[in-house]
């Protein structure tokens, strides 16, 4: 189920495991879509305490800029206090209220990796396996001590292939059992991910995706331009210096047949854009199938191998991947095959080698390919790998100190008063025929809203995570992960199981199942105060929440019914109403120029844009309900419906260079931010609130605001 990043698509991805890597982050967009906005809940039926009420005052009320009036620019009112003391940090391009969060869960995880690495807790305990797995990786002394020896035996089974068929017994070993595999850049030939099926949503199947390029894109292999041509030069010169550093023999050669491997790797790869689209992944296969539709790969002992061997049904995401590799497997040598591997392999645990493999590995991945001058410090290295593999593990740690079981509680209030707010305008809508808007609150009734952390941590005791052992930790935890995303094949659909991790600041929809996950580290100030001002929550996380549960039903959603199963509920009439009422947004947007020679495309942010006005509408009407008819207080001579808009305001603060301005543009399916919070043109009460009128630079006529949900 591939996720989208509130802004960008990103990277995040499905599988809640105990133990993730730290790719992932990194997945398609269409059964799973992550976002960094979320949402809590404060039900206001009585006074804000004191503490809150000054820490509103303090952050929400300094912020404003009363030079400004709201009508003419909302955005520079709320935020102009902001916007003139704030500065860029050194060596970036933006700065937002999410990387305020984002910096302050880092602080956060940190600390408690290293507490727990000093503490020395019981051994079995989660946070021995947290604190070990640390100390374990900043041991350098003994890992440089150790060598390449915790190589051999894996490179001794590599040495061992003869022929077609150990090689492909080899390659289901590689199988990859993590979200990384929902990516083309993964390191293993195929990727595996256990989860219902597009079309039955009580059986959990097998889904393959493409990998094993070494680069992160088909485009890297097969561009032709300059550019590309030098990428691929250096690139050989890495797989070369790698291979070296083994002691192999003709690393010049051996590499220069890995480069080739990969290039035909990549000729098999599916383009982006039918990566993209879902009713292209679907192709289901019986294990029958793969022989006759996939000839070259001893397909019995690649099964065997990967744990498969009982498996029956699966689907192919990319078959022109899975047809081409299959078909290298026989024409190409095993000499090819096994320098592939060799090389492969100590790329994966390069961080856990010697200081020699993990200096190349940044050679290339960190300077040539990202452009960083200096690798990152081992520490902060340390704590990523362990935050990646443990993830569960630290989640727990990180929700016992930061988020209370009484802060979730409020949490799933505030969802399902959103929800309780969209069934309502579902009901009213007119351009919806009554058949799909039947369809529409049944997938509704059935959506899942979870906030915050699982209610049942992962079972981790089996996992064996021992001080000085770096290689080790890392080899069995990907172990652990694999064996547990195959036992899914023998376990019911888990509708709930989490996709992210709670530390990490974000949420993920899953449109298949249909569910919607809001972390523990996103419900934090500025986006939610558990102990703080209802309305500020509401405006602020409720929005983004809102935001999200929207993309349920519009066009991303709607190929997906009640139990996240593939299948367009909407009819051509619907369709043909939504866009009529859509355009009238796209006119509006297209009017936003924020350069002289550069205006918004309209069309190119349609549908996050309908998002954006529909979850402050929705937000909103729920903190109406939230009030449960009573009239929230003051503070800090600001009203409770002048707090919602101002917090909704907030949320998008941002600065930055004109450059990442100009390219978010240019590609971004989003609106730049001051824009994102000129959603309030849309809804009356704000109009109420700041009493805007006719000649208000923001005011639109009661018919021009948008009312599509």
């Amino acid at each position: 189920m591939p996720p989208k990043d509130a802004g960008t698509i990103a990277d995040a991805s499905t599988l809640a495991h105990c133990f993730r890597c730290s790719r992932l982050a990194k997945t398609l967009l269409h059964l799973v879509r992550t976002t960094a906005m979320v949402v809590m809940f404060t039900s206001v039926t009585a006074a804000v305490p004191v503490l809150a009420q000054t820490a509103i005052k303090d952050d929400l009320v300094r912020s404003i800029d009363h030079s400004i009036k709201p009508g003419d620019d909302f955005y520079r009112y709320a935020n102009g206090g902001w916007l003139g003391t704030v500065a860029m940090p050194p060596g970036q391009s933006s700065y937002d209220t999410r990387a305020i969060v984002k910096e302050r869960t880092s602080g956060r995880v940190r600390d408690l990796v290293q507490e727990a690495a000093a503490a020395r807790p019981p051994r079995g305990s989660v946070a021995q396996k947290v604190g070990d797995y640390f100390a374990s990786f900043m041991d350098e002394d003994g890992i440089e001590a150790r060598k390449l020896t915790p190589l051999a035996n894996e490179m001794a089974l590599i040495s061992a292939i003869t022929n077609k068929a150990s090689l492909s017994g080899y390659l289901g070993t590689t199988l990859n059992g993590e979200v990384e595999g929902l990516i083309s850049n993964s390191d293993h030939i195929f990727g595996l991910w256990v989860n219902q099926g597009f079309e039955d949503a009580d059986h959990n199947v097998v889904h393959l995706w493409q990998g094993g390029l070494g680069m992160p894109d088909r485009d890297n292999y097969l561009d032709s331009s300059p550019k590309m041509s030098e990428l691929r030069t250096q690139y050989q010169a890495h797989i070369a210096a790698v291979l070296k550093l083994t002691g192999m023999a003709d690393s010049d050669t051996r590499a220069a047949r890995v480069l080739s491997l990969e290039i035909q790797i990549a000729q098999a790869f599916a383009p982006d854009a039918d990566t993209a689209d879902v009713f292209k992944q679907n192709n289901p296969w019986k294990r029958g199938d793969f022989a006759g539709k996939a000839p070259g790969m001893d397909w019995e002992a690649y099964f065997k191998s990967a744990g498969l061997g009982g498996q029956s049904d699966f689907i192919v995401w990319q078959p022109s991947a899975v047809t081409g590799v299959s078909a290298l497997v026989a024409s190409e040598s095993t000499d090819s095959w096994k320098d592939y591997l060799r090389f492969h392999l100590i790329e994966h645990y390069a961080s856990v080698l010697p200081k020699a493999v993990a200096a190349e590995h940044f050679a290339f991945y960190g300077r040539i390919l990202s452009g960083a001058q200096q690798a990152p410090e081992r520490k902060e290295s340390a704590i990523a790998a362990t935050n990646g593999a443990l993830g569960d593990a630290v989640g727990q740690l990180y929700t016992q100190r930061y988020f209370s079981p009484e802060a979730k509680a409020k949490a799933q209030a505030m969802a399902s008063d959103l929800v309780t707010a969209y069934r309502a305008r579902i009901s009213k809508l007119t351009w919806m025929s009554p058949a799909t808007k039947e369809k529409a609150l049944a997938k509704l009734s059935a959506l899942e809203v979870i906030v915050g952390y699982p209610d049942t941590s992962i079972d981790c005791s089996t996992l064996d995570i021992a001080r000085g052992d770096a290689f080790g930790n890392m080899r069995r935890a990907e172990t652990f992960l694999r064996l547990r995303n195959l036992a899914k094949l023998k376990q019911a659909v888990d509708p709930i199981e989490w996709p992210i991790n709670p530390q990490t600041p974000g949420a993920v929809i899953m449109f298949s199942p249909n569910a919607e996950f809001f972390t523990a580290a996103i419900l934090q100030p500025p986006y939610f105060d558990a102990q703080g001002d209802t309305a500020s929550n509401y405006g602020s996380a409720g929005a983004g929440m809102a935001h999200e549960i929207s993309h349920s039903f519009d066009e991303l959603g709607n190929i997906y019914d009640a139990r996240g199963r593939l299948g367009d509920w909407w009819t051509a009439e619907d369709r043909a109403q939504y866009h009529a009422a859509a355009a009238k947004l796209v006119t509006q947007m297209n009017s936003y120029c924020p350069f002289a020679d550069v205006c918004i495309n309209g069309k190119q942010v349609l549908t996050e844009s309908i998002a954006d006005v529909t979850g402050l509408l929705v937000a909103h009407d729920a903190y109406v309900l939230s009030l449960k008819g009573k009239t929230d207080v003051v503070i800090g001579e600001l009203s409770g419906e002048q707090r919602f808009f101002v917090a909704f305001a907030q949320r998008w603060r941002k600065i930055e260079s004109e450059a990442a301005l100009r390219k978010q543009i240019a590609t971004d399916t989003h609106l730049p931010a001051e824009y994102r919070s000129d959603s309030v043109r849309h809804v009356d009460a704000w109009y109420k609130a700041y009493e805007i009128a006719p000649g208000d630079k923001l005011y639109l006529k009661p018919d021009d605001r948008i009312r599509i949900w």
